[in-house]
């Protein structure tokens, strides 16, 4: 019998793309799968809870965790700062679980050289019009703030090749299955590129 490995998988997308309704399939579908709750200097937005969708924290507090080398990867994304807790990643690796993280390019691009183990997973949108779409339909940005999320989905695109894999998200329950799929050949140390 083969040992798994465990891993952290990071999953990014251009916003509006369904990388966060990605990960909440897997979740739903794979016990020994974690959320990493990353931490933020953004507000909270509508039903959002502290701890839950993110560890909400003021600036200070977030340039004081980057002094304290408290974060595997961080950035700043639409002038807030956004960064993955290396204490977490670690522990749950240790309770030999999957770690499953939602973020952007900039953060994972630093992840995966502070632990080139991860498997990473980059979605596409199934368009640019259909991704334009998503964002106008949720109504919680405003115009300009839509216009910067699609000139940063082009940027976040271009980045896509430094991912192991991807996929368009044109049906989340299907991405879900392949991702989950890839998981599990990856931890049993399988080809994940077939």
């Amino acid at each position: 019998m083969t040992l798994k490995k465990y891993f952290p998988i990071i999953i990014s997308s251009p916003s509006g793309a369904g990388k966060s309704s990605v990960c909440d399939a897997v979740l739903r579908k794979c016990k020994d799968v974690e959320y990493s709750v990353s931490y933020t200097t953004r507000p909270i937005r509508g039903s959002e809870v502290d701890g839950v969708d993110y560890h909400f924290v003021s600036e200070d507090e977030f340039k004081n965790m980057i002094e304290q080398d408290e974060f595997l990867e961080w950035a700043e994304y639409l002038g807030y700062y956004y960064g993955t807790s290396r204490k977490t990643i670690q522990e749950n690796l240790l309770k030999n679980k999957f770690v499953i993280l939602d973020i952007e390019t900039k953060g994972a691009l630093k992840f995966m050289r502070n632990m080139p183990e991860a498997l990473s997973i980059f979605l596409f949108p199934p368009s640019m019009k259909e991704l334009e779409r998503r964002l106008r339909s949720r109504k919680t940005d405003a115009h300009e703030v839509i216009e910067t999320r699609l000139s940063n989905a082009r940027h976040e695109i271009a980045d896509s090749w430094h991912y192991d894999r991807f996929f368009i998200n044109d049906d989340i329950e299907k991405v879900s299955d392949k991702i989950i799929e890839i998981i599990y050949k990856k931890s049993e140390g399988k080809d994940i590129y077939g």
